[in-house]
């Protein structure tokens, strides 16, 4: 199976600043030359298993080639973007991932939205593999302290903030909204084939899938994303 890595000359390339905190995201469309391979590579022969706690769904290791190719062509970009010192290093980690735990079986946790690290230099990436009927990825604001980005130094003050919340309040079944009691949604991006976003992985954000969206652990039928993470490394 021939798989192409290479990032499409005619990608296009958008900026955002979101939400009152002006968190920056970098959307990129037609991102890869030849997306159809890494499908075909995602349905091929593989063990897909649960992601953990925190994800509804499944994940597979991604190859490693993926990721070190798409950091060495968008390196300069990335960190111009994100204010992060030329010499910073990372290290890269990648899965092709799937949601597929229908609204109902969420988890008290999984329906408010999440963080991935607190570093300011941490990065997080999705890939976007299936069409916009599975839908994107919305973000968020905390209603209470007004934080849409939580870094070290606020961990400790929202954590107490939100558990209080959560001992008060019972969550409607399915991913956060702009219904969400407890979160203000600042900006939905959507799910479109071989559409790339990057963000902080400390900004607040979840999946936003529909209630009534097809939820299937086949590649080809399914959510499928490629999940991606740059956290920063200590020299």
């Amino acid at each position: 199976m021939t798989v192409s890595f290479a990032l499409n000359n005619a990608a296009q390339y958008q900026h955002y600043a979101l939400g009152p905190e002006a968190e920056p995201l970098l959307l990129i469309d037609n991102a890869l030359a030849d997306p159809a391979s890494i499908v075909d590579y995602a349905a091929s022969d593989g063990v897909y298993g649960p992601a953990g706690a925190a994800y509804p769904g499944i994940r597979r290791p991604a190859p490693q080639q993926y990721l070190d190719t798409v950091y060495e062509a968008l390196s300069p970009l990335l960190k111009s973007t994100f204010a992060i010192p030329a010499e910073q290093r990372f290290r890269l980690d990648s899965s092709f991932s799937m949601v597929n735990q229908p609204p109902a079986n969420l988890r008290h946790y999984q329906r408010v939205p999440h963080v991935d690290k607190h570093g300011p230099y941490d990065l997080a990436m999705v890939h976007y593999l299936c069409g916009p009927e599975f839908g994107g990825t919305h973000f968020f604001r905390h209603r209470s302290t007004g934080y849409q980005r939580i870094s070290a130094e606020r961990e400790l003050g929202y954590n107490e903030s939100l558990n209080q919340e959560l001992n008060q309040q019972i969550l409607p079944a399915g991913f956060p909204d702009e219904e969400h009691p407890l979160f203000e949604r600042v900006a939905t991006v959507e799910a479109v084939f071989n559409r790339l976003i990057i963000y902080r992985a400390s900004t607040l954000h979840s999946p936003a899938i529909p209630l009534n969206a097809h939820y299937s652990s086949n590649p080809r039928e399914g959510r499928l994303t490629m999940t991606s993470f740059l956290f920063a490394l200590d020299d």
